[in-house]
């Protein structure tokens, strides 16, 4: 007998600024990695602003950003869905419709969303699609976990986020890599970061902590974008609300410069647990320097690095790998 029914589901990279989400689809393989698999963000921030946290709210607008894209193909046969407690599914990001768990739905592919409204972390749950009947039915499973990490990327002098994956771009391109590989990242341009840590990415961190149930924060700067990550870890270890609420489980200067002079950035981020500092010293100006209490490697006495200049730093791909390769070993996403 020729079974006819097909089940596949294909979930999504988050939503999030400057990477297109829809290029980022989560690989067959990692459909259900407890780390590489699907990550969502608790939904317990305020998207639309009406006062009523988004995992209780039907209400949703354009604004919201947290639920992950989920495609669902059925054929040779009418589909059910089911799912694991602190999920919610949606006929569209912004929840114009619930979908009805165990009801029969006909034959197709449809985009509908999935919406973590669990206050406690998901680990993990999962998504069931179900098509056909009797004997000839077949299954497909996709994991969800809740992100517990949030990492912020920072560009340096006229580095823009939005020209994510120009290869120039080596500190956007970390981030990417990130993203790929599971992670809740946010590229940031270092005029983000305000001198007393204020600004966008300082708000995405700390929603992501109070509102997200992120434990763990990490960040990447570039440049300026390395004096911007020193500013943006004295903001937030000032913030009194967060206080004992997240980890700075990791943080890394590439050629870090303090922002607006062309001097080296030399100060340990304040409360980072772990700190890397990539520099070159083979420019006459502007370069990075020694950094008491980090893990420090001045590329030009390496094999690899000695030719790396100010300009070229951040793209070499030994620099991005040793940075991902670190952040992973600090992180969970």
């Amino acid at each position: 007998m020729l079974l006819t029914a097909v089940a596949n589901l294909t979930a999504y990279r988050p939503v999030t600024e400057y990477i297109n989400y829809a290029q980022y689809a989560v690989p067959e393989a990692q459909e259900t990695s407890p780390t590489l698999g699907p990550g969502i963000r608790f939904n317990g921030d305020d998207d639309n602003a009406n006062g009523i946290a988004d995992n209780l709210d039907s209400a949703a607008t354009a604004a919201e950003n947290d639920l992950v894209r989920l495609d669902v193909h059925a054929s040779g046969g009418d589909f059910s869905l089911a799912w694991s407690a602190g999920l919610q599914l949606w006929t569209s990001s912004t929840k114009a419709q619930a979908v009805v768990a165990g009801q029969t739905y006909p034959a197709g592919q449809v985009t509908w969303w999935v919406e973590d409204v669990s206050p406690t972390p998901l680990a993990p749950a999962s998504v069931v699609l179900t098509v056909g009947q009797g004997t000839d039915t077949a299954q497909d499973v996709v994991d969800f976990h809740s992100f517990q990490s949030d990492v912020i990327a920072i560009g340096g002098n006229q580095q823009n986020p939005a020209n994510v994956g120009d290869p120039r771009l080596g500190v956007f391109t970390i981030g990417l890599t990130l993203y790929q590989q599971g992670y809740d990242v946010h590229l940031v341009s270092y005029d983000k970061v305000a001198a007393n840590g204020q600004g966008a990415a300082f708000n995405e961190v700390k929603n992501a902590v109070l509102k997200r149930n992120v434990a763990n924060v990490g960040i990447v700067g570039y440049s300026w974008g390395g004096g911007a990550t020193y500013q943006l870890a004295a903001g937030l270890n000032a913030d009194t609300a967060l206080k004992s609420h997240y980890r700075l489980s990791y943080t890394a200067y590439i050629d870090g410069i303090r922002q607006g002079s062309i001097s080296a950035e030399i100060r340990l981020p304040t409360g980072t647990l772990y700190h890397d500092n990539l520099y070159q010293r083979k420019d006459f100006l502007v370069k990075g320097n020694s950094v008491t209490g980090a893990a420090n490697v001045n590329v030009t006495s390496t094999t690899w690095g000695s030719s790396l200049v100010h300009t070229t730093i951040d793209d070499n791909a030994m620099v991005q790998s040793i940075l991902v390769s670190n952040l992973k070993l600090k992180m969970v996403s």
